[in-house]
Parts: structure tokens; C-alpha cells; sequence
């Protein structure tokens, strides 16, 4: 995994091996843990509750892939 920072944000480059093992802990652990859902997110900052809370409902999606557009 690789994991560059920008100005603003970061690009994390990983191998298809390394997509699979982060998504699929992701979803099985994080997202479908209950401590995750009834979690009380006071100890993060507000931008990242604001988050977690998004997810929870469903407003937000945790991971977004896009294809590579170039030719």
C-alpha cells in the first residue's frame, strides 16, 4: 500500500490483494459491527462524527471506486 499526501487529502495506491483485504474488513467488521452502528463518536472532531454518521445512514458511501479513465 502506498499512500501519498496532496495539499488537500491523500491517494492511496494499493494492489488488488491489499483493495480486497481492506474492503472486506471494512465492510464484515466495521460497518457490520454493531459497535460501529451504536458507536458514540464524541471523542472524534465534528467533520469526522459528521462522517460516521453519514455512513451509519446511508447518506454517504464508505468506499467509491472509479476506473481509470486514461487510454
Amino acid at each position: 500500500m502506498k499512500v501519498t499526501k496532496m495539499k488537500r487529502g491523500y491517494i492511496i495506491r494499493l494492489s488488488d490483494s491489499e483493495y480486497d483485504l481492506l474492503s472486506n474488513t471494512i465492510k464484515h467488521e466495521a460497518l457490520g459491527s454493531s459497535v460501529f452502528i451504536d458507536e458514540d463518536w464524541g471523542h472524534l472532531p465534528p467533520a469526522q462524527q459528521r462522517i460516521c454518521r453519514e455512513i451509519v445512514n446511508g447518506t454517504r458511501d464508505w468506499l467509491v471506486v472509479t476506473e481509470d479513465r486514461r487510454n
